[in-house]
């Protein structure tokens, strides 16, 4: 009976799912497929409760295991051999298998489904753990062991496997619609992006510069780091808005402890419009309550005041701390920490209001000549697509 090598894909999310549950089904095999289409055409095969991928001759199952460990939607993945094989064959494949690891402790986790094979779950347990402790040397440590081994059937397919690789959770990117996101070169933004992107959303991005009264480093950190999130959700679009024009003329009209206010409800306003146009039904910030002036509850009010779609803040309850580590863990920190002008610091006020009235905001602004500010910016925006791998 041959033994092939295969990844086991199990989700949990996608199994909540009712009778919509094949649409996630179907959307996390396309993503799947496009992370690895660089490597190798991959043919997933959907089983109840996982996804099996036959490893291709030629290919290492631990690489494409890498490749597929941050697509969004996997619970957990594993390396595993088998096929269509009997209980003599499980002993087999499960030997072969130990004897690559060394542990002093183990136990045996067998799950049937959806097959006639003879023997049960508890059955297996029972054989297999008896056959693997006789040839090991080792204990059985049903609580805590150093090594798991696991056997799945499901139908006729039979699945050995000794480890499983966390993944990233949460839904397949496509599922939830398009959203934008306001995306700066800095650390709370693109963590926010790739928490939406976990909640199944594809991101488009928008970046707003004030060059050339600043430098280009946050045009070409927000470039990296759109590259960098686009590896999760394969295609992006980054729209790249001059805001200096809309700035010049708040800083010469409005009072001077507005001003950051009044910019980011012209980022409000110039965003909306743009993922309007792509699509998007929400705008996405990495605002978090009281971290600076600008996100007090009073001034994330006055800035929400004038957007056309919806505002989804998924970091709003998170301190610093908690937001830095997932930046580290995204791999982003090292881009997002490093120093760059970004564009809400062209004629920073010295004392920025941190309890705007929304009554205020919209006096001052009865001096602009807001439809045409916005026209120019969106006329003026580069669009920069992304593709991986």
């Amino acid at each position: 009976m041959a033994v092939a090598e295969y990844l086991i894909v199990h989700y949990h999310e996608i199994g909540l799912k009712g009778r919509n549950r094949s649409l996630f089904e179907r959307a996390l095999i396309r993503n799947m497929t496009r992370a690895c289409s660089d490597l190798i055409q991959i043919k997933p095969r959907r089983l109840p409760g996982r996804v099996i991928v036959p490893v291709p001759d030629g290919v290492a199952g631990e690489k494409l295991l890498e490749r597929l460990r941050s697509v969004f939607g996997i619970a957990n993945l594993a390396v595993a051999r088998g096929g269509k094989i009997d209980f003599d064959g499980i002993c087999d494949v499960a030997g072969a298998m130990v004897a690559e690891q060394r542990f002093e402790t183990f136990a045996v986790r067998a799950r049937v489904a959806h097959s006639d094979f003879p023997l049960s779950s508890r059955q297996i347990n029972e054989k297999l753990g008896a056959w693997l402790l006789e040839r090991t040397g080792t204990r059985v440590n049903l609580s805590d062991p150093d090594l798991t081994c696991r056997v799945e059937i499901v139908g006729d397919l039979v699945l050995v496997s000794t480890a499983r690789t966390p993944g990233p959770g949460g839904l397949p990117v496509g599922v939830s619609g398009r959203v934008a996101v306001l995306l700066s070169a800095g650390i709370d933004s693109p963590v926010a992006a790739a928490r939406m992107m976990r909640r199944g959303a594809r991101c488009s991005f928008i970046h707003f510069h004030s060059q050339p009264y600043t430098d280009g480093s946050s045009e070409r950190h927000a470039r990296e780091l759109a590259g960098s999130l686009t590896a999760l959700q394969y295609d992006s679009t980054l729209f790249v808005v001059p805001l200096a024009p809309a700035q010049q003329v708040i800083a010469a009209e409005c009072p001077e402890e507005l001003r950051t206010i009044l910019y980011r409800r012209m980022m409000m306003r110039i965003g909306g419009e743009l993922a309007g146009k792509d699509g998007a039904k929400a705008l996405v910030t990495g605002d978090s309550l009281g971290q600076v002036a600008s996100q007090t509850l009073e001034n994330l009010t006055a800035v929400e005041a004038v957007s056309p779609l919806p505002v989804l803040r998924p970091l709003i309850g998170l301190d610093k701390i908690e937001i830095i580590a997932s930046s580290q863990e995204l791999g982003l920190f090292e881009i997002s920490s490093a120093p760059c002008q970004e564009a809400c610091v062209l004629f920073e006020p010295r004392t920025p209001a941190t309890k705007a009235r929304l009554v205020d905001c919209e006096r001052a602004e009865a001096a602009l000549d807001l439809d045409g500010l916005i026209r120019a910016a969106i006329e003026e925006t580069e669009a920069v697509t992304f593709s991986a791998p």
